[in-house]
């Protein structure tokens, strides 16, 4: 490629982690890919794979929208591109597919721009079209990343994990809007179900990296965000906890839903077959896949 046309490629991201809401995170090994052209002579966008006939091909796509954001901070001309976009990530979903967008747009504009922004610097600029970290930040630097916000700054911390982890994907085939989905979240929360968030997460960053069977399935454990995004999917709050008795290390709602992750550090054909087996009977109908966590953030091919 020659200078003015690169390729960016984007993770997706499962948040939430069980009781860590808003505040981790993973990139797994699902990819968009991005093709920009720069300083053409209009704005052209198109769009393969998921969202073809439903993401907007103007100036307010997502993508352009994120790539627009560095040049109007340093108060400069927003050149015109070609995006070609091949999704992968399935959208409003709950696998981070606005995250893939933003950070694909973010890379391009700092790529254009020689780097005049860090990684960290990213992400935060991000909060202009995404006011929460934990699908971005790992987005962006892969693996499983801790946020902080802490006033206008955020820390971010790599959690140590165990290289076997599985992630097994359960996708139903109707989508969540993540703003809507939060309107369903509780105003408050008591001081018992904040105990009961607190010390879980706690012991889920000791079994992200050593798991054992017994404290990682309390261990993903919420008492805040699932059951209310889940509140109209009845089937889905058992197939939580199916998911657990079939012998995962966990399962957990993926951000805002409705996807469903169960986790295992084993062979994970068994529990696959057995999930796979369960949701047929109980008329779940969705789609499956095998992935891995990757510490492989948004990278570009030139």
């Amino acid at each position: 490629m020659s200078d003015n046309k690169i390729n960016v490629s984007t993770p997706a991201t499962i948040a939430n982690m069980g009781p860590g809401f808003d505040s981790i995170g993973a990139a797994i090994d699902i990819w968009n890919h991005f093709d920009f052209e720069f300083d053409t002579s209009s704005l052209e966008i198109t769009v393969n794979g998921e969202g073809t006939d439903t993401i907007p091909t103007n100036n307010t796509n997502l993508v352009y929208k994120a790539f627009s954001i560095p040049f109007h901070e340093l108060n400069l001309h927003v050149p015109n591109i070609n995006l070609k976009i091949n999704n992968n990530i399935k959208l409003e979903g709950g696998l981070g597919s606005s995250s893939s967008a933003i950070s694909a747009g973010l890379f391009a504009a700092n790529y254009y721009l020689k780097d005049q922004f860090s990684k960290l610097e990213l992400i935060k600029l991000s909060q202009k079209l995404e006011n929460h970290y934990d699908n971005i930040s790992p987005c962006i630097m892969g693996g499983i990343q801790l946020c902080v916000p802490n006033n206008s700054e955020v820390l971010l911390s790599d959690i140590d994990y165990d290289d076997d982890l599985k992630i097994i994907l359960i996708m139903p085939n109707f989508s969540i809007n993540t703003s809507n989905s939060r309107s369903y979240l509780p105003k408050s929360i008591s001081s018992s179900d904040f105990v009961h968030n607190m010390s879980r997460f706690g012991l889920l960053i000791k079994n992200l990296k050593s798991p054992d069977i017994i404290e990682s399935q309390i261990a993903f454990q919420d008492v805040f965000h699932q059951d209310s995004r889940l509140i109209k999917q009845p089937k889905l709050k058992l197939l939580l906890k199916k998911i657990n008795a079939i012998g995962a290390l966990g399962s957990f709602l993926c951000g805002s839903g409705p996807t469903i992750a169960g986790i295992t550090n084993k062979d994970p054909m068994s529990i696959f077959y057995e999930i796979a087996d369960y949701c047929d009977k109980q008329a779940i109908i969705c789609d499956y896949l095998i992935t891995s966590i990757t510490n492989k953030g948004t990278f570009i091919k030139n």
